[in-house]
């Protein structure tokens, strides 16, 4: 089960504490697409005055996860059918191009190997929020690794708006066949076959893209709160 980020911050570079407690709390679902972020309920769950909330979701809604709306407040961003497919065309785009820098430049084979690992092991009754957390942190790794840090910027803002609904429509996602999606993709990786992994993971992403329309689509568990 996922940590809960939201405990007491510590003192030091507070500001930048409060921001990646919030943003955790809302990439991992415990504050929910929809919600209203309460500065007074933040700032008494963190042990924090109101004014580092205040800027953290001032610095939150820059990246687009929280939505500001005039006179009412401030809420978790929720991501329309076009948001997705808008966010998954940039993040396809991008991210064939990093992994095919990595298969120029391959990173440390442990790390791969890693990766391959855990989702070989992956079966049915493998947790789905384990699961997704691999799942980020490959990815994640695939950014950091091409060396490009303006590739790895855009690709990271894209990533947590994708992220905000991903806890929910991996309901019913069959994990195995995705694992070993993530495998042939790093297979190719480790052998440098730059083409047949930009294509592995092309497939990849547009069916992650589609189950999520999907969820969007026919979901009603995430209603549109926004005032």
């Amino acid at each position: 089960m996922a940590s809960n980020p939201l405990t007491p911050a510590e003192s030091t570079d507070l500001r930048q504490i409060v921001y990646k407690k919030i943003r955790d709390a809302i990439l991992k679902g415990i504050i929910k697409p929809g919600e209203k972020l309460s500065e007074a309920e933040l700032a008494q769950t963190l042990a924090v005055s109101r004014t580092p909330i205040r800027e953290a979701i001032r610095q939150l809604a820059q990246t687009g996860i929280v939505q500001l709306v005039p006179r009412k407040g401030a809420y978790v961003a929720l991501p329309t059918e076009k948001d997705v497919y808008d966010l998954y065309e940039v993040r396809i785009a991008l991210e064939t191009i990093a992994v095919k820098i990595m298969c120029k430049n391959p990173p440390k084979e442990e790390e791969l190997i890693h990766f391959k690992e855990y989702f070989l092991s992956v079966d049915r009754d493998t947790d789905s929020n384990a699961f997704l957390e691999q799942d980020t942190a490959f990815h994640s790794f695939l950014h950091e690794s091409c060396d490009n840090r303006f590739l790895n910027q855009f690709l990271m803002e894209a990533f947590d708006l994708i992220q905000l609904c991903r806890h929910y429509s991996i309901v019913g996602v069959n994990l195995k066949e995705s694992a070993m999606e993530h495998v042939k993709i790093i297979d190719a990786i480790l052998v440098g076959r730059e083409e047949e992994a930009a294509q592995l993971l092309r497939v990849h992403l547009q069916g992650a893209r589609d189950v999520l329309l999907l969820f969007l689509k026919s979901s009603s568990q995430i209603s549109n709160k926004l005032p």
